[in-house]
């Protein structure tokens, strides 16, 4: 809106409207135009958005709402009248608002200034006590003058962190006064540019004197154009000790969440939320409840203020006492039962879910709309709530001459008592921000900070669409965190080249992130010199997190030497993905220690990836289930598809194979069990519904998040509750998305090209053991010839190359079980050997009885062949069959299924539930007495007299 704005608040809350209801200007006016009410012109409604000027009356405004909304899709709550009334009558009242304050810094000598004007909270007055409590040292007391002493040495930031009202602010005072009391003291505006600041510090430099930067609550101060690595840098540079507050709620926001991913060039950097500053602070906790040490400190005094703090040590902190947090929190908490003030409950519940939502002070009009919501429940009505006037004076006023529930924080601003959101953040199952607040939040947030803010609040609740109309406006602007959030999002609904716009936006304001994902776009589109143009680009810029991307480059190059010493700068750096590189390295040599450590320091900066192996190794090697349980959970909830899968198939196992109250002799039965029986018994048992339930959530999440096989795997958990219909939904989309034991189980061998022929049996003691009539013998040793012929043909032009679902070469592999896909070129001469050998049994006048397990495939997919040729092509049949007698039996392909194979096992390895049964360990394998389904022991003979002539004729 720029200098000339007039009404921002107003201009704001209009151009929001507009922007979120698609219209445009001219449509709106001409709109209003046809209503016949008040006319309103496009230069009209221009005026108003950018805040010069406002509606000349209220008729104005009415016009103007009914327009958008009956012309426009969005939710009633946008058109609230008593908001709109109350951004109306603000701009009416007070016109143009004061001119902004100047950033310049305020500045005296630390051992000068008064702690209150820098943020301590007073307590309750006492009568001859001065206006605070004498200070009682603290425990972290020592270790924060240590870090202040070496600050002073070379420049730096320490950084006092803790609970609301831990004491945090006293603390730094009084650490200030005791070892930097001759310093300058500098205070930046909060929210504004520190260019004053560092100016300030250079100035005192160049004469020869230093600084304290003085910076309570840190959250206030940091970002672009504010307290950002270059302006550290530059203080730091000039000597200044920058002493620092922040909650543990505001810095745990901060702190290091999922950075993608470490497989490969197709890893986008996602956000991360921790701040550059933070982590060049030194951090002093500053724990709430006191020690015994400081407690008996504080029975030395006299204060009669900390003796009844101490009288209550066992519930509160004692600062937290003296700061009455404990009273205002009761005094809200029993607010809302009969004879209390239902309304003013209300009103603070407002605010603080306002804070919750990251809005900062608002007016007491904003709160009193949205408070309604919060009184529609029976109970409230049935209190008769007090009215508005009497709730606001409550809220409002300050009962012991310390704090209140609503503080005031400017003209016509309020903010709750900080204390109070962070206990209802801390409480075992925090109420959820309602949707009409956050809705409001992000109407109402106009400054660059406030969307910020309030967006990243919508975005670590899930309501990414909020978050993203709270990020845009300030994207738009060129806030860089703000378009690193929206290129994110963007990311997240699949919207690619949408995200790549941000991406260049970015990378040409210099940010190096943007740099790194613009390089990840090129390499998944196949630029890959120009991914790495980018890569170095960020790497030289600074990102240590481009050097594991180069150094995958060199490494794909064969250039060992270069990628290990960026490897190594990347782990120096620790930069998460160098962790799980060099974790696989150590896993690899069966270094688990080492493995778990690298894994573990990689998890501990929300690297999903590290996350998920850390947990595999827990599970499969260190034998700590439930360990690994929890990482998987984890790794899950940053949106790890593999955990997801992982957690599906613990849930699903769990519920299979260990039902609760399960014993070892129990167990070890229903491992005897036959695998119908084992289902039947826990579907009997009552111990699977639930579990089905949550690994079927988890497979879906893991599919959502882009896992194919967790796809596979929930259509295996519907086959084995009997959902057939959902299970083949299931297969026949992940075999359409390219999943190999999908495909291969609708290429399974059925005979569906014909039906079973009805002929009357004979006696097998009379005629001797049933054979095929001479003509299904040689239209089969046809088919096993032509099977033959194909799959030479298909191996000329497959070779050594795996199988895949999108590559058709023709032949028999690709109708080959998946297990058998990645087999090399001998595997598969074999297997074109087996339909050759089968046709030559034939052809010496036998019957084609396989002799392993790979004559046992070949023979099955020779059958369905035969088939289709007697059902599709008979004048074909007719040709291979000339000059043999017909029969009844002819081509009764259902009776050579039967009564040429031993069993049908081989074909279980199409079943895609049935994975894992080729294993000589699987139970299933050794109940029913399995051999030979592994690919590397198709060829071996079922039993000694079965090997054929090695010396026999082959095409190879």
């Amino acid at each position: 809106m720029g200098e000339e704005a007039r009404y921002p608040e107003f201009g704001a809350a209009v151009k929001s409207l507009i922007a979120d209801s698609g219209l445009t200007l001219d449509r709106i006016a001409a709109e209003s135009l046809k209503s016949r009410r008040t006319r309103l012109t496009r230069t009209t409604l221009s005026s108003w958005q950018t805040g010069r000027s406002r509606p000349r009356d209220s008729a104005a405004l009415a016009t103007f709402l009914s327009v958008v909304r009956e012309h426009s899709s969005l939710p009633p709550d946008r058109f609230r009248e008593g908001v709109w009334r109350a951004l109306y009558r603000k701009a009416t009242a007070h016109g143009a608002p004061p001119a902004a304050p100047t950033a310049k810094p305020t500045r005296s000598l630390a051992g000068e200034a008064d702690p209150i004007l820098l943020g301590v909270r007073q307590t309750r007055e006492c009568a001859g006590h001065d206006p605070l409590p004498p200070y009682v040292a603290r425990d972290a007391d020592a270790g924060i003058d240590r870090a202040l002493a070496a600050a002073a040495e070379t420049g730096g930031l320490v950084l006092i962190r803790g609970d609301s009202t831990s004491g945090k602010t006293r603390a730094a005072f009084e650490a200030m006064i005791r070892v930097l009391p001759d310093r300058h003291l500098l205070q930046p505006r909060r929210h504004s540019s520190f260019g004053p600041c560092v100016e300030a510090a250079r100035t005192l430099a160049r004469r020869g004197e230093h600084c304290v930067v003085w910076l309570d609550d840190l959250e206030h101060y940091l970002g672009p154009a504010q307290l950002d690595e270059v302006a550290l840098r530059q203080l730091v540079l000039s000597g200044a000790v920058l002493i620092a507050t922040m909650r543990l709620s505001e810095h745990h926001r901060r702190a290091p969440r999922a950075t993608g991913t470490a497989k490969g060039d197709d890893a986008y950097a996602r956000i991360d939320l921790s701040d550059p500053v933070l982590k060049a602070a030194h951090v002093i906790d500053l724990h709430r409840k006191w020690s015994d040490g400081e407690l008996a400190r504080a029975g030395k005094q006299t204060d009669p203020r900390l003796r009844e703090a101490l009288a209550h040590h066992q519930r509160y902190g004692i600062a937290e006492y003296l700061s009455a947090g404990p009273h205002l929190w009761n005094r809200w908490r029993n607010a809302r039962y009969a004879g209390g003030n239902t309304r003013g409950h209300a009103l603070v519940s407002v605010a603080i879910d306002l804070a919750r939502a990251g809005l900062g002070p608002v007016p007491i009009d904003l709160i009193a709309s949205l408070h309604t919501d919060y009184l529609a429940d029976e109970e409230s009505a049935m209190l008769m709530p007090e009215p508005l006037d009497e709730a606001v004076a409550w809220a409002t006023r300050d009962p012991l001459g310390v704090s209140r529930l609503l503080v005031p924080a400017g003209k016509d601003l309020w903010r709750p008592f900080e204390y109070l959101v962070d206990m209802v953040a801390q409480l075992p199952d925090p109420p959820p921000v309602p949707e009409s607040v956050r809705e409001a939040a992000v109407r109402h947030a106009s400054s660059v900070h406030e969307r910020y803010s309030v967006g990243v609040s919508c975005y670590e609740a899930g309501r990414k669409d909020m978050a993203f109309r709270a990020f845009l406006p300030s994207a738009e602007a060129g806030h860089v965190d703000s378009m690193l959030y929206v290129g994110s999002i963007l990311l997240d609904q699949g919207k690619e080249a949408a995200a790549e716009t941000w991406w260049r936006r970015l990378a040409k304001a210099g940010n190096t992130r943007g740099m790194l994902n613009l390089g990840v776009r090129h390499s998944r589109k196949g630029r890959h010199k120009k991914a790495e143009k980018w890569w170095r680009r960020a790497f030289e810029g600074g990102l240590p997190d481009a050097a594991a991307k180069l150094a995958q480059v060199h490494e794909d190059r064969g250039e060992q030497e270069e990628a290990e010493r960026l490897w190594n700068l990347a782990l120096e750096a620790e930069v998460p993905d160098a962790f799980f590189h060099f974790g696989l390295l150590a896993g690899q040599r069966e270094d688990h220690a080492e493995a778990e450590r690298l894994y573990l320091e990689g998890a501990r900066r929300g690297h999903r990836e590290s996350t998920t192996n850390l947990a595999k190794l827990y599970y499969f090697v260190l034998n700590r289930p439930e360990e690994a349980e929890k990482l998987y959970l984890i790794a899950a909830d940053a949106g790890d598809s593999v955990a997801m899968r992982a957690l599906g198939l613990i849930t699903e196992w769990r519920g299979r194979m260990y039902p609760a109250n399960e014993s070892a002799e129990e167990r070890e039965q229903r491992f005897a069990a036959t695998l119908g029986r084992l289902f039947e018994d826990a579907e009997r048992e009552g111990r699977w519904d639930t579990t089905a339930k949550s690994a079927k959530a988890w497979y879906q999440r893991a599919f959502v998040h882009g896992d194919l096989l967790s796809l596979r795997l929930l259509g295996n958990l519907y086959h084995r509750r009997g959902k057939y219909g959902k299970a083949h939904k299931c297969y026949r989309r992940a075999a359409e998305l390219g999943d190999p034991p999908s495909v291969a189980y609708f290429n399974r061998p059925r005979l569906a090209y014909t039906e079973p022929l009805d002929v009357p049996p004979t006696d097998e003691e009379e005629d001797g053991p049933w054979v095929p009539s001479p003509r299904t013998l040689r239209v089969l040793e046809a088919a096993l010839h032509i099977e033959a012929d194909m799959s030479a043909e298909g191996l000329r032009r497959l070779g050594e190359k795996p199988v895949t679902a999108d590559r058709w070469t023709g032949g028999c592999f690709e109708e080959l079980p998946a297990q058998t896909w990645n087999q090399g070129l001998e595997w598969r001469r074999l297997m074109i050997r087996a339909f050759d050998d089968l046709a030559d049994d034939i052809k010496a006048g036998g019957v084609p009885r396989p002799r392993c397990t790979g004559e046992e495939m070949a023979l099955h997919l020779a059958l369905e062949h035969a088939a289709a040729i007697t059902d599709d092509a008979p004048d074909l049949a007719e040709e291979f069959t000339e000059g043999l007698p017909a029969q009844p039996d002819d081509y009764d392909w259902f009776a050579c299924k039967d009564l040429l194979f031993e069993d049908h096992d081989v074909l279980m390895l199409y079943e895609p539930w049935m994975e894992g049964i080729e294993s000589p360990d699987s139970a299933v394998n050794q109940h029913f007495g399995m051999v030979h389904l592994r690919p590397e022991d198709w060829f071996k003979p079922f039993r000694p007299e079965d090997e054929r002539d090695p010396a026999r004729p082959s095409r190879y």
